[in-house]
């Protein structure tokens, strides 16, 4: 997990990589924030004895013909 707080340039790169090539600077700051923001309360989440069972899903179920 990543501790380091990101800087506008990372932001900048890291929203041109998915299309968002017409931030402005108000918007990339505001991202930022946002990001370091998660990004913080992410790490402070004890993860270690987690396990795929404990991921929420929701359970979807095909029935074959016109049943209910």
């Amino acid at each position: 997990m990543a501790t380091d707080n990101l800087e506008l340039d990372d932001v900048r790169r890291m929203a041109a990589e998915v299309g968002m090539t017409h931030l402005n600077n108000t918007h990339l700051q505001e991202l930022l924030r946002a990001t370091n923001a998660a990004r913080a309360r992410r790490d402070a989440l004890r993860t270690d004895t987690l396990t795929y069972a404990d991921e929420p899903a929701h359970v979807y179920s095909l029935t074959a013909g016109d049943a209910p």
